[in-house]
């Protein structure tokens, strides 16, 4: 017995195909080497705009920031960008 048609089958294994190499280009654009990224260089990396950045995060994109009290600045790590890129 088949849970799902051939067809509904094909659309997964193509969704995933197409998320597998959208996320093998990005990595292999990124060979920078650059784990955690501050938001300003990933600004200036992929010339988006602060508005932008709050937005992905709206939709899910993480931001990590040092436990220290005073410490404002935000970063966020690679293969996190990298996956919320694909999916879009």
């Amino acid at each position: 017995m088949k849970v799902f048609s051939e067809e509904l089958e094909r659309d997964i294994l193509q969704t995933i195909e197409n998320y597998l190499d959208k996320r093998l280009e990005l990595e292999r654009q990124g060979l920078d080497n650059w784990d955690l990224i501050p938001r300003k260089v990933l600004m200036e990396k992929l010339n988006i705009s602060a508005v932008t950045v709050s937005e992905w995060e709206k939709k899910g994109l993480k931001q990590y920031q040092p436990p220290f009290e005073s410490s404002k600045k935000i970063y966020y790590r690679k293969s996190d960008v990298y996956n919320f890129l694909a999916v879009k």
